[in-house]
């Protein structure tokens, strides 16, 4: 597999799952009922990704989502199951909005850098309770990666990949039982823009070194804006601290 696919996804804490999928429409009308599925059931975490507002709901086997929006816009699904032993990840894209009408865009302001995009889109894609203390320790896993370069512990990508998903994991599974999914959607679009800013220098160590510590001054000097308030949904299934799911994924990631 090609170094830069490698990168889309070495931060998603787990593989894709391939025995298993994901299926739904993509493409909706605006406030009507749509429902994802795991095929075959199997009991999932749900997460969407969501441009703006939105509700849904998760049937009581866990197997199935139920979703309903007026929003137009590309929304995201994930789903964390169980296969063989391991926690992955199944996704489905899909638009809310008729055929022949594009999504109405969200304004967003303009990101001249990683580190404001950074800035910028943490209180947006985490949905965590304890995001400022949680940021620190995710910076921390970035800047040990860093000191193993500089040390020549880690002397290729493919192995700083490697390690910073085994930190990312097990730093996150310690501090909650829910914070690897409340980091997930983030997680997944970082992937994306440290591929941006790789370009053609994907296999350079010393560049991935850069980009990496670039990541982890960022997170160490993000603090919350003062009218931001970080407060889980009621009918997020992702808040259920007892959950089978999320006790699950914890007892997996920190073995």
């Amino acid at each position: 597999m090609r170094t830069s696919l490698l990168f889309t996804c070495f931060l998603l804490l787990g593989a894709l799952c391939t025995a298993q999928e994901l299926t739904g429409p993509n493409r909706i009308p605006p406030g009507t009922l749509a429902s994802f599925e795991i095929t075959p059931a199997q009991e999932a975490s749900w997460h969407i990704v969501m441009p703006s507002g939105g509700t849904y709901q998760v049937d009581t086997g866990l197997s199935k989502l139920y979703f309903a929006s007026p929003e137009r816009g590309e929304y995201t699904v994930i789903a964390g199951i169980v296969n063989d032993g391991k926690p992955q990840l199944l996704v489905k894209t899909f638009i809310n909005g008729e055929e022949g009408i594009e999504p109405i865009p969200i304004p967003l302001p303009p990101v001249s850098s990683l580190e404001a995009w950074i800035k910028m889109q943490l209180p947006v894609l985490v949905k965590s309770k304890n995001l400022a203390a949680e940021t620190q320790l995710v910076a921390d896993c970035f800047e040990q990666i860093v000191q193993r370069i500089e040390t020549e512990n880690i002397k290729t990508v493919q192995n700083g990949q490697t390690q910073l998903q085994i930190a990312l994991t097990g730093t996150l599974a310690l501090a909650s039982p829910t914070a690897v999914t409340d980091w997930m959607p983030f997680l997944t679009e970082l992937s994306r823009q440290i591929e941006k800013e790789l370009g053609e220098k994907v296999n350079d160590i010393n560049t991935m070194k850069t980009v990496i510590q670039n990541v982890g001054d960022a997170m160490k000097s993000f603090e919350l804006p003062g009218n931001v308030s970080i407060l889980p949904r009621v009918d997020d299934p992702n808040v259920r601290s007892q959950g089978t799911q999320n006790r699950i994924f914890r007892n997996l990631l920190t073995k």
